[in-house]
């Protein structure tokens, strides 16, 4: 009693002692704080505002004597003090300075909001000095992280009991955390000082985990805590500043996890759909640009949940998908939405969903499709690229039938002609692979003498690319698109391949039967044993019309011979 009722007397020159230059005094100052609050016990709780400034100025000092100790008087302050009076304080410091665009979620809105559990809606301006509209500077930002170190060391000494009333609000003011979240990406000064507040925020949480237990990452709250820690991992970074506050959000995921009683998984899949759900309501993703906040999230919790609980949002995250490809977007715009995409078909359990098989078409048609028409420059032949690796990665999936393509053939079809010929090696390898699931996939009933005519050539021209790897690559759908020829002597309407274009494409495949390269070689042997059953007298007339020109006249032997057995009565002629 007699410590609570002299406090008055003893905190003043306590907490200006905390401020001394020398570290000796500013330690002998944090033990005398120390037991004054220990034995005050709640009668600290109208000094709260004076205390809590000299905590902030000192809770980071250089020496880590000093810096205990003061983190161990905000403890005993958390413990002692109402949460109620203590954490409006302490959220006036964090409030976002004045933006007229409103945030999914709520945001901090003053210790009066906060004391109604109504932080999120409205805001009120922040107390630090910024330009109208804009972002404030590092050494704002600082302070937040200041003050954030000093929310998770008063909350590490409040107890479940104190949390649980005010929980839900705490959470509100921090599940969208604009006070160390910018709304746009920043690679600079600021961006460091984001980098380092975001720390400070996720050892707060987990703190916050480790104290009030289940309670805090069940329900509600628990979709207001995943909502700051995925926020937070999602923040883009750079190796230079590197990526210590992703990862530690992520780590604060799994607490919470294990505080729930759940897998990391489950606990995505928990709260990945109605966060999805908030970040894209109302079409809010068309205005989204490439630093965008919420295109990062959803980007991270695609990225960060299973394949099939992405799956099973896909109305909530091809809308958003769909809008990030249309070919008017930025072209960064459109290589990240793609790679987003090419990661969601990489994971098997995405693929193998039955939400993904319904929807496999209308991304084919629709999304992928228009990405890979040619424009001019660099950054249009990235995306091509992107969407060619999409494509073959979705093909390969099986869910696109020979029926959806056979609807598609007119307008892919060309489009997939004009990319065997683009200047970028890696998409020719890459249009002959999709190729070479296509060709099967529309067989020979759904393709044309047009379309054969269209195909053969460019295919041959592939054979004589300056990349081995792309001269292999074509072979396949070369072997494919033979398969697929119902063939005639002469033309015919039933028939897509007569016995004209069969010698001109026997002529341009023969030449590398001759190849130095001896890989080419075994794959053209392949080719022309497919080709050898279509028209066998033709056939050899050709073999024999280059047999003297090459070096050795050993494959085309052994290809006469296997003609041969393909001629009626087994004869050649």
């Amino acid at each position: 009693m007699f410590v609570a009722r002299e406090l008055h007397r003893l905190l003043p020159p306590a907490m200006r002692e905390l401020s001394d230059w020398t570290a000796k005094a500013r330690t002998r100052a944090a033990d005398t704080l120390l037991g004054a609050l220990w034995y005050a016990g709640p009668a600290a709780t109208e000094h709260l505002p004076a205390l809590l400034t000299a905590f902030a100025k000192t809770i980071e000092d250089s020496d880590e004597v000093v810096a205990r100790q003061v983190r161990r008087c905000a403890c005993v302050v958390g413990r002692s003090c109402d949460l109620g009076v203590y954490m409006p304080l302490v959220m006036d410091h964090l409030k976002m300075a004045p933006i007229a665009a409103e945030a999914p979620m709520g945001t901090a809105g003053g210790g009066a909001d906060f004391l109604r559990g109504g932080g999120h809606q409205r805001r009120v301006a922040a107390e630090v000095t910024v330009v109208e509209g804009g972002e404030p500077d590092a050494g704002t930002i600082g302070k937040r992280a200041v003050w954030l170190t000093l929310l998770g060391a008063l909350s590490a000494g409040a107890g479940p009991e104190q949390l649980q009333p005010h929980l839900k609000a705490l959470l509100t003011a921090v599940a969208s955390p604009t006070f160390c979240v910018p709304e746009r990406a920043s690679d600079d000064e600021r961006g460091a000082a984001y980098s380092a507040a975001q720390l400070r925020l996720c050892t707060f949480l987990t703190q916050l985990v480790t104290s009030a237990g289940p309670q805090c990452a069940k329900g509600e709250c628990g979709l207001l805590l995943y909502s700051a820690l995925m926020r937070v991992a999602s923040v883009p970074s750079s190796a230079l500043r590197g990526f210590d506050s992703q990862k530690r959000a992520i780590a604060a995921v799994a607490v919470m996890a294990a505080a729930a009683g759940e897998s990391t998984a489950a606990l995505h899949a928990s709260f990945m759909p109605p966060l999805l759900m908030q970040i894209s309501a109302g079409c809010a993703y068309k205005g989204w640009r490439v630093d965008s906040a919420d295109w990062h999230l959803m980007q991270a919790l695609c990225r960060q949940s299973e394949g099939s609980t992405s799956a099973g949002v896909l109305l909530f995250i091809l809308p958003p998908l769909a809008a990030m490809l249309d070919p008017k977007a930025d072209l960064t715009l459109r290589l990240t939405a793609l790679s987003l995409f090419d990661h969601l078909l990489s994971l098997s359990d995405f693929c193998a969903a039955p939400e993904w098989g319904e929807m496999a078409e209308h991304a084919f048609a629709a999304m992928l499709l228009p990405n890979v028409v040619w424009r001019a420059g660099k950054p249009a032949e990235h995306v091509r690229l992107a969407a060619y690796l999409c494509l073959e990665k979705l093909l390969a999936t099986g869910h696109v039938s020979g029926e959806q393509l056979g609807r598609r053939t007119a307008e892919a079809l060309p489009l997939f002609v004009s990319g065997l010929d683009d200047d970028n090696v890696e998409t020719r390898r890459v249009v002959c692979n999709v190729l070479a699931f296509v060709i099967p996939r529309l067989g020979g009933q759904r393709i044309d003498h047009d379309q054969m005519r269209l195909l053969y050539p460019e295919l041959t021209k592939r054979l004589d690319d300056a990349s081995d790897a792309v001269r292999v690559a074509a072979c396949t759908p070369i072997i494919a698109m033979l398969r697929a020829v119902r063939y005639s002597a002469s033309w015919s309407q039933a028939h897509n391949f007569d016995r004209t274009n069969l010698g001109y494409f026997l002529q341009g495949l023969l030449v590398h039967l001759d190849d130095p390269n001896p890989e080419i070689q075994a794959e053209m042997q392949s080719v022309l044993e497919v080709a050898a059953p279509l028209d066998p007298p033709e056939f050899c007339n050709q073999v024999r019309l280059v047999r003297d020109r090459h070096r050795s006249p050993k494959l085309c032997d052994a290809l006469l011979e296997k003609a041969g057995s393909h001629a009626p009565g087994g004869m050649l002629v």
